[in-house]
């Protein structure tokens, strides 16, 4: 198995309205060679709170950040959107404005010679609300 390193801190922002979504900023470097770990899938994160007691989470959107905006290389930094929901995922749920909310973020995936890579961090984040 090979270490990754994780490094997470909120996305929220004031300066964006996210009604139905919390917004994490993760950074994903091998724990080897500090190289940032790019091309990563929504499958590679897996999440765990205690809200995920209560209500179905999930990731509702990622996306990876480049080291320019003229540039197609990732930078191994993703912003991942949280949702929660019930009843299976058929009815949304905000999330409360001001609250905190701690999160246990894993990273996992195979490389073509089925070596495991993994890593997690945890993370506490403030919503901002509507």
């Amino acid at each position: 198995m090979a270490r990754l390193i994780i490094e997470a801190v909120s996305g929220e922002s004031e300066f964006t309205d996210i009604m139905f979504r919390l917004e994490l900023f993760v950074s994903v470097s091998d724990g080897k060679t500090g190289l940032p770990v790019s091309g990563l899938q929504p499958e590679h994160f897996r999440l765990c709170s205690p809200v995920g007691k209560l209500f179905d989470m999930s990731i509702s959107s990622q996306s990876e950040a480049t080291w320019d905006r003229m540039a197609d290389e990732g930078a191994g930094c993703y912003s991942l959107g949280i949702s929660i929901s019930k009843e299976s995922g058929k009815q949304k749920v905000e999330w409360i404005e001001g609250e905190f909310y701690p999160f246990g973020i894993q990273v996992r995936f195979t490389d073509d010679h089925n070596e495991l890579y993994m890593g997690q961090t945890v993370v506490r984040v403030q919503s901002l609300g509507k």
